[in-house]
């Protein structure tokens, strides 16, 4: 799967703003971690929306993807399976 690839950048970013943000949710930009990268982008959003399907993340608007901070022990868990 492509996604694999991408996948240690999206632990390491939510990993970083869950120690560095404030809040109660992360929010993940696709933009941030692949820049202009279509390929990132499409599979970072199947990694995202399989999240969203758990119900650990939440689609915000495109590109956009909501984590609650409480939950993303749980996230980090499920995403780290995968590798």
């Amino acid at each position: 799967m492509k996604a694999e690839q991408h996948l240690p950048a999206l632990i390491w970013y939510l990993q970083r703003r869950g120690r560095s943000d404030r809040g109660v949710v992360i929010a993940v930009r696709t933009r941030e971690i692949c820049g202009v990268d279509r390929r990132c982008g499409w599979a970072l959003r199947r990694l995202m929306m399989s999240l969203v399907a758990q119900g650990l993340a939440k689609r915000h608007k495109q590109g956009v993807y909501l984590i609650e901070r409480e939950s993303l022990g749980r996230v980090l868990s499920v995403l780290q399976k995968l590798i």
